[in-house]
């Protein structure tokens, strides 16, 4: 509400654009006056206030005025991921969940490249993270019928710079003749409404398939798609 345009009633109501626009015919939100006109001086007062940054609970220590903090917040490196796990209720930049994740749950962290194959628990909780880039992937398991749906996330925070990303899985099946495999885009989320929104795309891994348990391994590639290509 603290912004540009406002406007005054005859009887000096002031009121802004969004609700001026809502009760239409250049009436009062208030006193339903004819008549309101653009306040000049509340608009220069307004122009003079600085904003905290709305990440300034995670971190961010800047104060603007409103149209600078508009650009700052579109890149503002406080912009935080949230924790996957139900009810854990952490947020805070990427950094700082990858180490809540290691230390405050026990999550495995394993490093790769992008383009290289590794390999990766298919059933136990694990943290991805690019060596030459930082970003921060997870597999996403859940219940999908008689099996277990898997697929890979990129937890990123919602200012971050929109990047393509693709993944493999490949897990054997039944013996070294056989394997489930699956090729797809990985989905971009800060997980800010949890898990529950992912991609309609996974690999399905049946309970009853020979060969699958608990501490069996998933073979995983990531790629960064190159803008051209």
């Amino acid at each position: 509400m603290l912004s540009t345009p406002v406007y005054e009633c005859p009887d000096g109501h002031v009121t802004c654009s969004r609700c001026r626009d809502n009760i239409g015919d250049n009436r009062c939100n208030y006193c339903a006056a004819n008549g309101c006109v653009r306040s000049r001086a509340v608009e220069e007062f307004l122009g003079r206030i600085s904003f905290s940054c709305r990440n300034q609970q995670y971190g961010c220590e800047v104060f603007l005025l409103h149209h600078e903090m508009r650009v700052h917040e579109r890149t503002c490196h406080y912009d935080p991921c949230f924790c996957p796990v139900h009810r854990c209720g952490f947020a805070g930049p990427a950094y700082d969940l990858e180490s809540h994740l290691a230390t405050i749950h026990r999550w495995e962290v394993i490093n790769f490249r992008y383009g290289e194959s590794f390999q990766a628990p298919a059933f136990d909780s694990a943290i991805f993270r690019c060596e030459d880039y930082g970003e921060l992937f997870h597999i996403s398991s859940s219940r999908e019928g008689l099996g277990t749906a898997l697929s890979m996330i990129c937890i990123r925070p919602d200012n971050a710079f929109e990047e393509e990303f693709t993944y493999e899985l490949k897990m054997p099946a039944g013996g070294r003749r056989h394997r489930l495999q699956i090729q797809s885009t990985v989905w971009n989320t800060s997980l800010r409404y949890g898990v529950g929104e992912g991609s309609d795309v996974f690999l399905l891994v049946p309970d009853k398939l020979p060969g699958v348990e608990n501490g069996c391994v998933v073979e995983v590639c990531i790629r960064k798609v190159v803008a051209g290509n």
